[in-house]
């Protein structure tokens, strides 16, 4: 048993390392060896966890999936009962992520879009995600335009793009928010 520990805190601490040479260099210097150097363990000790470069970019994103997925599922269930709760949940997290150093995510995806293949655990949630909000939803098509204003505010906050600040930002979530308490099931 120790053993299986030892791994995962190895795999955790790779993963760490790999996070941080994406922030601090950029995706595209995300390699086996640069991770390594980073983690402070030779190319096999990462080889051993991560077989492949697309292995670890693959273990960073089910990582980020990870942490976020349980968030959304959490606040979901507090919402159990009330109208369209995946869709409060999804903005409610969305707009507690402010916390969440930013590079970590995208920076993940950077790295992922070398090979868009990397992102379909990310696009399976996606769909699932889609699907529970539409199934929760008399008017599928107003839960999905304001699902879509969320993302697409936190994506373009990710990249810097937002022409106004983080408190707007907040307002216009906690709208979405509102906009789905309000929307009838």
């Amino acid at each position: 048993m120790p053993k299986a520990r030892r791994s995962n805190n190895s795999r955790e601490h790779i993963l760490d390392a790999a996070q941080k040479v994406a922030i601090e260099k950029g995706a595209a210097k995300v390699s086996l060896d640069s991770v390594a150097k980073e983690a402070g363990l030779t190319k096999g000790g990462v080889l051993y966890n991560f077989p492949s470069k697309e292995a670890l970019i693959s273990g960073m994103l089910e990582r980020l999936l990870g942490h976020h997925c349980p968030l959304v599922d959490e606040r979901r269930a507090e919402l159990e009962g009330q109208p369209n709760p995946t869709l409060q949940a999804t903005l409610g997290v969305i707009r507690t992520l402010e916390t969440v150093d930013k590079n970590i995510p995208m920076a993940i995806l950077a790295a992922a879009a070398q090979n868009l293949e990397l992102l379909q655990p990310m696009r399976d949630e996606i769909k699932q995600r889609y699907q529970q909000i539409c199934s929760e939803s008399t008017d599928p098509d107003h839960a999905s335009l304001l699902w879509v204003a969320g993302e697409g505010l936190m994506l373009m906050d990710m990249l810097g793009l937002l022409p106004f600040g983080s408190e707007q930002k907040d307002q216009l979530l906690k709208n979405l928010e509102q906009g789905a308490r309000e929307l009838q099931t």
